[in-house]
């Protein structure tokens, strides 16, 4: 039977209680010792930048990173509340200060005694200046400090909070007042602001020649890790909160505007989800219903919770399928899980689906469940993550409609905005500067493009909110230059979602979706939305723990959202039937450690009655850690011949003498490329298949041509503007690409030019002999041939990211139909797809980030027989080799313990002398049976 292993300790505690500190809000944040790393214990709180333009003096609202001439800058938000929040004005307060932390000011020789004087500093923000443009590179990092002056009343018992006053104000109307500035250099000048305070209110300190001493002993480290547990626990949600109870009870427009500033300052870190749900109903009990609506539009995991909330409201009027006139004939071999899900009738469905549960299956086998319960194909509508797994849906199903959710959105757009062609943001910004040179609304608009193109933090709810504000001015603009881009099309729809035409194709009664956890939060947002507005039933499988498409705004606790809700009823698929226990023991620890899995709580166990044993184990899961000096030597000088003389003689040879398969996984294309140079040497004889999609730039040189030069253009004649267009993208190539230098870049832009010239030369010449007869104004020319320009750049990328995805997808169905002896890919092109046995490259980081963790579970769960895990890192004894090790122990003593009943023998009877072996490797209980085989 498939037992999992107790000792490894895979409760969601172990993942919830970890300890936080700054390299929370960014892995440069390091160091607590006397000398090393950047907040070591001699970093004081005074700005010590060589460079004097390295400052900080506004608030620091987004984190985000840039470079410019080999000085990348890091703006790094700290506090939970922003400091212009803090000082919208108004009747906010702060927490007193613990009285290990404060200062106290001793005023007692003051004629006016009347006040206990206190006080302390929070680390607002940070700017993390790195400069590599000499021989040595440097760091210089400057903190922004909020110090803040606390007024008490004295005899009165000393409150939990003070209320937020203006230094120009005073306090007088308060028992209990602090006063705020914003400093880089504290050491400096805290002691100026101090007395500055204490004169406007008739007091002098004695003691403030000891504020140096506390401030030299300032634990800047300690400190912003308190900052660190705020922001990763619900205490985050305390603090909005409060703040929001401190609004007035009418607030004006500007206080609320700065409460949206607040809500949006949260997309910065990964806020809990539970903290969400608080500031949701905090804002729900607190504000009217459309200021509460609004107020969530600021924050998609705010917006996540208010979509649910009207999506619980229509829950009753859902559509549900009718039971079935008989019980409908299932297949044997589906599990009491998999049946469980399938055949429910709730109206609104999540099943967490581990990896190899049988996902595919499950969807397919619901759709012949509604049949059976009377449902026509016809009503029934999946949408799939990629082309391939929709095309898969309609091969096996061809009534049964089956889309991508961007095709989906695509087709829907598209009916209500037919001249708008699809096109690049960077065409897009380009046009609007044709365009729109000197309006001020396109060019905010603009902005918002491009910081969504950057994928800045909160881009997208912005632009989402500046549609919304602007909606019928971006429409019109939208109309000007034709294009749209995918990004506006989902919120356009979702902005005008009861107005807009579907076409029938779309239309569905019960909708299911597949592989959920890799749509973006807004994709999410926008179902949830559709759903209601249909009254649609919705049967969605996924699982977080495989969420690996961040870069494109999928967000793992996107899914936990749901599931946490209440909202939906959630079923479990634990059973794997891919892969042996020993593979999938391996891989719960990696699990275990995700904190996905924390509503989940999924533990991966094998459809097998075969126990693991401690040389079972071994034999099927081999790791092979190597310490190296430098990371970025390994894959450099040590990747290519480890794969050569060890990899390949002691486990792939193996393999292919038995017949089977070999997969190996890594992280990058480049490491990929380095493992796939050293197998076609290895094996001249053996194709080695790569599932490494070829990479499609899209090119805006014509649009940006239009915007630097075409003044040049307007200045010849008709019969020789095309002429003087190519050579003008000739002679500017620097100007219009970051990569003019490349041989392969100019090959290709030239390329282009041709293309077009192919295309377009009879149009454009037909045009000329228009305007040389005098029946087309030159004006009305020049305009037609800029938009013919922008057509063809439009036209020609997306072909281009066309005809590429259809090749990587038939290059991927050919090597995977051939079942090819060796197949090389990164994590993300293996994603859905299973191997007879695996090697995985595997960079040991202690402090590896939640999505690296994600990516190698995925990893881990791709080998069906074997796998070989070549790691390697800097660390000493790092946590895959010893959890490695554990495991090994751990079936070891359950080894010792079955061999011990084997022979008549109860080991729990015992004493720990005759156990020796086992102290310390916490035995497994062999009661920890979690499941049986179908």
């Amino acid at each position: 039977m498939p037992i999992l292993l107790d000792d490894i300790d895979l409760s969601t505690a172990a993942v919830t209680h970890k300890a936080a500190d700054p390299k929370f809000f960014s892995s440069k944040l390091t160091g607590s010792g006397k000398k090393t790393g950047l907040l070591n214990e001699s970093l004081l709180p005074i700005n010590t930048a060589t460079n004097t333009a390295y400052a900080l003096g506004n608030d620091i609202e987004v984190k985000q990173s840039s470079t410019q001439h080999d000085i990348t800058t890091s703006s790094i938000p700290l506090a939970p509340i922003t400091r212009r929040a803090l000082n919208a004005g108004g009747s906010f307060t702060l927490p007193a200060p613990h009285v290990d932390d404060r200062f106290v000011v001793d005023t007692t020789t003051s004629r006016h005694d009347d006040w206990d004087v206190l006080l302390d500093m929070t680390p607002q923000a940070l700017m993390l200046y790195e400069d590599k443009s000499g021989d040595r590179p440097t760091r210089d990092l400057v903190i922004q400090y909020r110090m803040e002056l606390y007024f008490f009343k004295k005899g009165l018992p000393e409150p939990e909070r003070a209320t937020l006053v203006s230094p120009t104000a005073g306090y007088g109307n308060h028992d209990a007042a602090v006063l705020l500035q914003w400093d880089t250099s504290p050491l400096e000048n805290a002691r100026e602001f101090v007395e500055e305070m204490l004169a406007r209110a008739g007091l002098t300190g004695s003691n403030l020649d000891d504020l140096d001493e506390w401030l030299r002993a300032y634990p800047i480290y300690e400190r912003i890790t308190r900052l660190a547990e705020i922001w990763d626990s619900e205490a985050i949600a305390d603090e909005v909160c409060r703040y929001i109870a401190d609004m007035p009870a009418s607030p004006t427009q500007d206080q609320l505007n700065m409460l949206a500033v607040q809500l949006r300052y949260l997309e910065n870190y990964n806020v809990p989800l539970e903290a969400y749900r608080s500031i949701h109903r905090t804002l729900e009990q607190t504000f009217s219903d459309q200021v509460a609506a609004t107020l969530s539009k600021q924050n998609l995991s705010l917006l996540m919770n208010h979509t649910l909330g009207h999506l619980e409201q229509m829950k009753p009027q859902l559509t549900v399928p009718a039971a079935p006139a008989s019980p409908p004939a299932l297949p044997a071999h589906l599990s009491k899980q998999q049946l469980d899900a399938l055949t429910t009738h709730e109206p609104l469905v999540m099943t967490q689906a581990g990896a190899g549960t049988g996902k595919s299956t499950v969807i397919l086998e619901r759709i012949k469940y509604l049949e059976a319960c009377g449902v026509p194909a016809g009503d029934i509508t999946v949408l799939s993550f990629t082309n391939a797994a929709a095309d898969n849906i309609t091969e096996k199903n061809p009534n049964v409609g089956s889309m991508t959710i961007a095709r989906k959105i695509i087709d829907i757009y598209a009916l209500n905005h037919p001249t708008h062609k699809v096109s690049a943001i960077d065409t897009i910004i380009n046009s609007i500067d044709i365009f729109y040179p000197n309006n001020q609304l396109a060019a905010q608009f603009r902005t918002r493009l491009l910081e969504v193109d950057q994928n800045k933090t909160g881009a997208f709810t912005a632009l989402n909110t500046f549609v919304e504000i602007h909606f019928d001015a971006v429409i019109a603009l939208l109309n000007r230059i034709q294009q749209t881009s995918l990004e506006l099309q989902i919120i356009i729809c979702y902005q005008r979602i009861d107005d807009m035409a579907e076409p029938a194709h779309v239309q569905s009664q019960y909708l299911i979706i597949d592989e959920v956890q890799d749509n973006s939060v807004f994709e999410f947002i926008y179902l949830l939305k559709y759903i209601t507005k249909h009254a649609q039933s919705l049967f969605i499988v996924g699982d977080a723990s495989q969420t690996l498409y961040e870069f494109r705004s999928a967000n793992p606790r996107a899914l936990n959202t749901l599931e946490g809700s209440g909202v939906f009823a959630t079923f479990r698929l634990t059973t794997n039937y891919r892969s042996n226990q020993e593979i999938l023991d391996f891989a719960n620890v990696v699990l275990g450690g995700l904190e996905t899995n924390q509503f989940a709580n999924i533990q991966l166990q094998a459809n097998s009655l075969v126990a693991p044993t401690a040389d079972s184990f071994q034999q099927k899961v081999t790791l092979d850690h190597h310490e190296v000096t430098r990371l970025r030597d390994f894959v450099n000088q040590d990747l290519q011949p480890l794969v050569r003389n060890v990899v390949v003689p002691q486990y792939v040879d193996e393999c292919l003498d038995r017949g089977e398969q070999v997969a190996f996984l890594a992280y990058s294309r480049r490491e990929v490329a380095v493992i796939q140079e050293a197998l076609e040497k290895k094996y001249p004889s053996r194709h080695v298949a790569s599932l490494v999609s070829e990479r499609v730039y899209s090119t805006d040189i014509f649009s940006k041509y239009i915007k630097l030069y075409w003044n040049d253009v307007l200045q010849v004649l008709p019969g020789n503007a095309a002429f003087v267009v190519s050579q003008g993208i000739k002679d500017n190539m620097d100007k219009l690409t970051k990569n003019a230098g490349s041989p392969n870049v100019e090959k290709a832009i030239l390329r282009a030019i041709s293309e077009w010239w192919i295309e377009n030369s009879p149009t454009i010449n037909g045009w000329v002999a228009l305007c040389n007869q005098g029946a087309l104004p030159h004006e009305t020319f020049f305009d037609r041939l800029r938009d013919n320009l922008l057509s063809f750049e439009i036209q020609r990328t997306q072909k281009k990211l066309n005809i590429n995805k259809q090749k990587n997808q038939e290059r991927k169905r050919k090597n995977l139909e051939t079942k090819a002896d060796l197949v090389v890919s990164t994590i993300h092109g293996a994603k859905g797809l299973e191997f007879d046995n695996v090697v995985v490259l595997y960079k040991e980081d202690t402090t590896m980030s939640q999505d690296t963790k994600r990516m190698f579970y995925v990893a881990f769960t791709r080998a069906m027989n074997s796998q070989y895990v070549l790691s390697y890192g800097t660390a000493k004894n790092p946590p895959i080799q010893s959890s490695y090790e554990r495991i090994v122990n751990a079936l070891t003593e359950r080894d010792k313990k079955n061999t011990l009943r084997a022979q008549g023998i109860d080991p729990d009877l015992l004493d720990d002398d005759s156990n020796d072996d086992a102290a310390g490797t916490g035995a497994v209980d062999d009661g920890a049976v979690v499941g049986q085989a179908d």
